[in-house]
């Protein structure tokens, strides 16, 4: 007599339910490794932003964020925080180009009585802050000062004057390096606080954003969407 055992394998079955497992779980290992790789990338542009730029502020370092994908969506967008105000200085940084006036400057080039071109005002000795730019309260003092404020309540007529009732805060209106807003001491000492630029400040492209984040998207996603499949699989249920 002869003893036989046949085994059929169900393989077929149970590679269609893993295939329907995967499938079920791709979209949401998907959104995950999107979600995941935009956190990194805003990370490394912040950090690559302090290399960038000399002492950049905290509005310029968390100047990107993301919006976080949702399930069945195949992209993530990385955006830039718009500004209260005026034009984004950032762009001006990413494609090159004339930088805009500030608000300092406008208020200056429109209202001060000078008879050159007044595009721009630089720091000379003037009082900074840690990030290297003029402080609010100096701006301030200075165009109030010159009575030059675009507010005509912060003219002051005194806020500029020593004890002695001499002019505190005085421009030099010339066509060389000497032009610019000077202050003079009650000792007779004087100092230039200001810089005037006939010229446009014209930027080189420097941030590379979308350069830097294609490259580094390239390099993460592939990582975080195998780390994101292993965690989708390892909660999946077969059926």
């Amino acid at each position: 007599m002869t003893i036989g055992f046949r085994f059929n394998s169900n393989a077929k079955i149970v590679n269609q339910k893993m295939s329907n497992m995967v499938a079920r779980q791709m979209p949401f290992a998907q959104k995950l490794a999107l979600n995941n790789t935009a956190k990194n990338l805003v990370a490394r542009n912040k950090r690559d932003m302090n290399r960038i730029f000399d002492r950049p502020v905290k509005f310029t370092l968390n100047a990107f964020y993301f919006k976080p994908a949702k399930k069945y969506e195949s992209s993530v967008t990385i955006r830039r925080k718009d500004m209260v105000v005026g034009k984004h200085y950032l762009e001006v940084q990413e494609e090159g180009g004339a930088r805009p006036q500030t608000g300092f400057e406008k208020a200056l080039s429109r209202n001060l009585a000078y008879s050159n071109i007044l595009r721009h005002a630089t720091p000379a000795s003037v009082r900074r802050n840690k990030n290297g730019n003029m402080t609010p309260g100096a701006r301030m003092q200075m165009l109030s000062a010159l009575q030059v404020a675009r507010d005509p309540q912060q003219r002051s007529k005194k806020f500029g004057r020593t004890n002695s009732g001499r002019q505190n805060f005085f421009i030099v209106d010339s066509a060389d390096k000497s032009a610019g807003i000077y202050q003079r001491y009650k000792k007779g000492n004087v100092k230039k606080l200001v810089n005037f630029h006939s010229n446009a400040i014209i930027y080189k492209p420097k941030l590379r954003f979308d350069d830097r984040m294609m490259m580094y998207g390239k390099a993460v996603f592939p990582k975080k969407l195998q780390e994101a499949m292993r965690r989708a699989m390892a909660t999946a249920k077969l059926r």
